[in-house]
């Protein structure tokens, strides 16, 4: 069982988690779980609920078996950590560790989404169960979206979800969904993530519904970073550097949360793994603030307009609602771990795409593509040592192999709206019963 409370980033005060999301302080950090088990102690199961002591829910959740009844706990895939051989040889790395998050049953990766978005949705759908909420609303760029809908399933939640129209190819799942757990409502054409997350915002307030959280849902955070977690279960120790393609932010911020937590047990390093973030070159604004040094993102920082942003390499990493400059945010994580930021164009992203297939024999979704390509850009300009640890991040991989195991089946919209500022009758009367 897993024991904690929550720690304000802003006033340090220390509560009982009660669904919270902001403090009464009015500072608006961000609250970090604080376990009371602070020795890393992983079981030997085979999916995320290994870390479950590292965990913000009670206990992870039963599910009951369709065919025989039985009880078990709820499925939820987990990151596979591997030493690379082909692509570290290229790159002349001795110690390159590859956290893979996806579909690859050869070497028993499981999450069925192909997305480390998988980590984010069982600890959230469960942590939400326990608090006595009933739905909740997320809005999506896609792979988050999918993730939710998949563990809806198997933990019998119920979950809206808001996106763009753009986000439709990318939101299915491996098993049917009916409208009891999912609803799904579309924006049309000329739409984008930040107006699927303006929409969401508004049916929260204006109807009621429980918001699933973004960045400040400490469950989503965790759950993210059971994937760095993997990475040290697997090598012992605190790797030395870190890559990952970032949007908000969230992913950043939760691997270097675990840092901390390993930190505080003191069996596996004392410093934290060095953070490579990286967005795309069209659109990134953290980079251009990080660049500066500055802890404020700017309207200069966004360089294109909103309208272009579906046409990104990347769409998915295109997010203007940022975790950058918040208590406990991106710019924070970077400034602890002397990070770095790269922008990675399209061309570099779509190389390293057919690079990391040629020597891994593995298909990645393009923002895992925008990491690697960072790494190749931090090899080129000697950042790291060829004999230091190194884990990368391939958030998302393994559809092209799931596709022959399974049929994709997408969700099917209940409603498509034109704009964010649409009047929300007939979404409550659609999606609220």
């Amino acid at each position: 069982m897993s024991s904690y409370k929550l720690k304000c980033l802003s006033c340090h005060t220390e509560i009982t988690d009660n669904y919270n999301i902001v403090c009464s302080c009015g500072k608006s950090g961000f609250y970090r779980t604080i376990y009371e088990n602070r020795q890393f102690n992983p079981s030997n199961e085979n999916n995320i609920w290994r870390f479950h002591e590292w965990l913000p829910v009670k206990s992870p959740p039963i599910q009951k078996s369709a065919s025989n009844g039985k009880e078990s706990k709820s499925e939820a895939g987990k990151t596979v950590v591997y030493k690379s051989k082909g692509f570290a040889k290229e790159l002349g790395l001795q110690n390159l560790f590859i956290a893979f998050n996806g579909y690859w049953p050869e070497k028993k990766a499981n999450i069925l989404t192909g997305t480390f978005k998988g980590l984010e949705a069982p600890p959230s759908i469960s942590r939400a169960k326990e608090n006595g909420v009933k739905r909740i609303l997320l809005a999506t760029a896609g792979n988050t979206g999918r993730a939710f809908a998949e563990e809806t399933i198997n933990q019998n939640f119920e979950v809206l979800i808001v996106a763009a129209k753009s986000a439709n190819s990318r939101l299915w799942t491996t098993k049917e969904i009916n409208e009891n757990n999912v609803k799904y409502i579309t924006l049309a054409n000329g739409n984008d993530y930040t107006n699927a997350i303006e929409l969401g915002k508004r049916i929260c307030n204006e109807i009621g519904v429980e918001t699933e959280g973004g960045a400040r849902n400490i469950a989503r955070r965790d759950g993210m970073g059971t994937c760095f977690l993997e990475g040290v279960a697997e090598i012992g120790k605190i790797p030395k550097h870190y890559f990952q393609a970032i949007g908000s932010g969230t992913g950043g911020i939760a691997a270097w949360e675990a840092s901390i937590r390993l930190i505080e047990d003191g069996r596996f390093g004392d410093q934290p793994a060095r953070l490579h973030l990286s967005q795309n070159s069209r659109f990134a604004p953290i980079v251009h603030a990080w660049k500066a040094r500055r802890n404020q993102i700017i309207n200069e920082d966004f360089r294109i307009p909103p309208h272009e942003m579906s046409s990104l390499f990347a769409e998915v990493l295109a997010n203007r609602t940022l975790s950058y400059s918040i208590d406990g945010g991106v710019y924070q994580a970077l400034s602890d771990t002397n990070g770095e930021m790269y922008a990675v164009s399209e061309d570099e992203a779509k190389n390293a795409m057919k690079f990391i297939y040629q020597t891994e024999e593995i298909d990645i979704v393009p923002p895992a593509a925008v990491a690697i390509a960072s790494l190749i850009q931090a090899v080129e300009q000697e950042k790291i040592n060829p004999n230091e640890l190194v884990l990368l991040n391939i958030t998302g991989g393994g559809i092209e192999r799931l596709k022959e195991d399974f049929e994709l089946i997408p969700l099917k919209p209940v409603i498509e709206v034109k704009n964010p500022q649409t009047d929300l009758v007939e979404i409550a009367e659609t999606c609220i019963h």
